[in-house]
């Protein structure tokens, strides 16, 4: 359990103040869950670099075609850039919430060498992305977007000095991404979910044999990530209660796999997702959860789902973060589980 955490309460990243254990935090409910989380800060402004996605943000594909990003391209045809007042106004609010949700964070400043006028093509705020913390080691991810494999290089290197983790790298041809990997250790027992829309078998194969979960399903999806359109829920006594998923976005044979496990399949329409047609989503499905707990950017739109939620008694949080959304990421791309 880290000792204190480092939370940004300023426009200025340089201007920080320190929270010890257990005074304040206690107040904020960190002691709820015992939930360890990292998070990247958001990098300096600069001379040269005005603010993350200042010129706009990178539109990024994998090897498939369903692996584009449609938020970055939705938002480059319709001109979007972020206002960097609001984007740091949102990135606070949501380190406030998850300290109201009651996690321990530890904040990582942003690489300096990744904040230059010739580095701009990554998301590296997303640190879900870089890889998995697994007691202590930290499985280097591979990017199959040839514009994100820096991104891997500095997440290892900040946690390796940060936290002081071994860091492991994939086998030749293994490909994976974090936002691909929904693992959770319930009192039920551990389950695997990895998404093959980023990331390959080999990839997801090398994280099964060190994590050994109870269950473990590999789902094809048109997502490009499969937090995307996939989120699991925890009940307060840390047993998987159910599944929320865009169905329409899961192959039948990997639904036909999920539904198999017995667990209550929540249902959720496109716009709590990515988004269909030429309609963006609002990304409610991309959480980071904890027993009892569900942290999100938007309510579910989709009838009844929220209602279901309240039943299974589902303590919820809500952190708006268009700024993020159109970089398609939101609260789980962002943060990262130490397990």
């Amino acid at each position: 359990m880290c000792e204190n955490i480092l939370v940004m309460k300023n426009s200025d990243p340089a201007k920080t103040r320190q929270l010890s254990l257990p005074g304040e935090l206690n107040r904020m409910n960190a002691d709820r869950h015992h939930r360890e989380i990292i998070l990247l800060g958001l990098p300096p402004v600069t001379p040269e670099v005005k603010g993350m996605w200042h010129k706009g943000y990178p539109v990024h594909k994998g090897e498939t075609e369903s692996s584009v990003n449609f938020a970055t391209l939705f938002a480059k045809k319709n001109g979007i850039v972020p206002d960097q007042d609001l984007l740091r106004g949102e990135w606070l609010n949501f380190v406030d919430t998850l300290l109201l949700a009651g996690f321990h964070l530890h904040i990582i400043p942003f690489p300096e060498g990744l904040n230059r006028p010739d580095s701009l093509f990554h998301d590296a705020v997303f640190i879900r992305d870089g890889g998995m913390i697994f007691r202590s080691i930290w499985i280097k991810g591979r990017f199959s977007v040839k514009d994100r494999i820096v991104e891997g290089e500095y997440h290892s290197r900040l946690i390796s000095a940060k936290l002081k983790k071994t860091v492991i790298t994939l086998p030749k041809g293994a490909f994976l991404e974090g936002g691909d990997i929904n693992f959770i250790k319930s009192a039920g027992g551990s389950y695997y979910f990895g998404g093959l829309s980023r990331s390959n078998r080999a990839g997801h194969d090398f994280v099964r044999d060190i994590v050994r979960p109870d269950n473990y399903i590999l789902v094809e999806s048109e997502g490009y990530h499969l937090d995307t359109v996939f989120t699991p829920v925890l009940s307060a006594d840390n047993r998987l209660a159910a599944l929320i998923i865009a169905s329409e976005s899961i192959k039948a044979r990997s639904m036909a796999q999920i539904r198999a496990l017995g667990l209550p399949v929540i249902e959720v329409s496109a716009q709590d997702a990515t988004g269909a047609g030429d309609r963006l989503g609002d990304y409610s499905v991309n959480a980071l959860i904890a027993p009892g707990v569900l942290v999100n950017s938007s309510r579910f739109s989709t009838p009844g789902v929220e209602a279901r939620l309240k039943k299974l008694g589902i303590e919820r949080f809500v952190a708006p973060l268009t700024s993020f959304r159109y970089a398609g990421g939101s609260v789980h791309c962002l943060t990262n589980e130490l397990f």
